[in-house]
């Protein structure tokens, strides 16, 4: 009788602690983990972006993953962006551009957004930076390149300690 009752105790506190837990995780569910990068093309400025965040969130360890949207898409990206990206190591030979949909700001982190004003379409849903007035990539893609990257690296070394994008 005393082995039965010991082993209805165990049997409790495994159920009690699997309740806890579940019941934490439906209580706080995950912070969202979406950067959504938004030039006018969606192929230059915020490709560049999306491409160099990616890479340095991975190399990190952070969750966040970005996307590229553009505002008035291009059916394809520049060569000049697609050659500078193969430079940098990154295949975008399949990249679509797409335009930005309202529903692309739902549980996403953070809207970065290039020279163009999309706070209208943002709104309070979620938090929204502007990175304007950075030197052109077509032109100069280095350049360009170089001052998006900076950015980039800013907004990584904050989520890396932490910090809300």
């Amino acid at each position: 009788m005393r082995s039965i009752s010991i082993a209805l105790v165990g049997l409790t506190i495994a159920f009690t602690t699997q309740a806890r837990s579940q019941s934490a995780t439906a209580t706080h569910p995950r912070p969202p983990t979406g950067v959504v990068f938004v030039c006018e093309h969606g192929s230059v400025k915020s490709l560049v972006a999306m491409e160099h965040f990616n890479r340095k969130a991975q190399q990190r360890g952070l969750p966040y993953r970005a996307v590229a949207r553009g505002t008035a898409p291009e059916p394809t990206v520049p060569a000049p962006v697609r050659q500078g990206l193969h430079t940098d190591g990154f295949d975008v030979s399949s990249f679509v551009p797409q335009l930005l949909r309202a529903t692309d700001f739902d549980n996403v982190a953070l809207v970065v957004s290039f020279d163009d004003d999309i706070m209208k379409m943002v709104g309070a849903r979620t938090r929204y930076l502007k990175w304007d007035d950075l030197p052109g990539v077509l032109g100069n893609y280095p350049r360009g390149r170089e001052a998006i990257i900076r950015h980039v690296d800013a907004l990584i070394e904050t989520l890396a300690r932490g910090g809300s994008p």
